[in-house]
């Protein structure tokens, strides 16, 4: 798998392999190889979104689990103070012993969601960073290929004026 700085240097050659357009600042590429590139970059970029969405998911087991659990905690130890109703302290420490076990799972249930989200956040901000790198990236090659186009047609005009006053008589340097 290709990283994404390789795509961009593969658009760079299609971008300066291209064919100066007369009269201009632009340029002829071929479609299909940028279509491509472009293509390619969208299979492979996604993984780290990938990933973040199987981290929801998992979350979200984890929750479900989490829930079942709780419930057949509940209804466990709802059948055991049933069963121990006859004896008043046996229920009465059933029913305490049931509320800890209780509030322990949903605290748990609440830190794994919690670390969850943390890991889901972690990934995500970290495929933004690469985005925005990207981006900054992508910013920077189209400003440098715009400052040296720019120069370029700077020169032409340069050359083309020197021409000009050359032909009425003067000296070109």
């Amino acid at each position: 798998m290709e990283s994404l700085l390789d795509y961009l240097d593969m658009l760079e050659d299609v971008v300066e392999s291209g064919k100066s357009v007369l009269f201009s600042k632009r340029i002829s590429v071929d479609k299909a190889k940028v279509f491509d590139i472009i293509r390619d970059m969208r299979l492979n970029l996604p993984n780290e979104i990938r990933q973040a969405q199987r981290i929801i998911e998992e979350h979200d087991k984890i929750i479900n689990d989490a829930k079942i659990k709780s419930a057949s905690i509940v209804k466990e130890a709802e059948n055991s103070a049933k069963a121990l109703t006859n004896n008043h302290e046996i229920y009465k420490r059933a029913t305490e012993q049931a509320t800890e076990v209780i509030e322990e799972t949903k605290k748990n249930a609440r830190d794994m969601r919690l670390n969850a989200m943390d890991y889901a956040d972690e990934i995500l901000a970290k495929t933004e960073r690469i985005i925005q790198d990207a981006m900054s990236s992508m910013n920077q090659q189209h400003q440098l290929m715009e400052q040296y186009f720019a120069q370029t047609a700077d020169v032409l005009y340069s050359n083309r004026q020197e021409l000009r006053g050359g032909a009425k008589g003067q000296a070109v340097t």
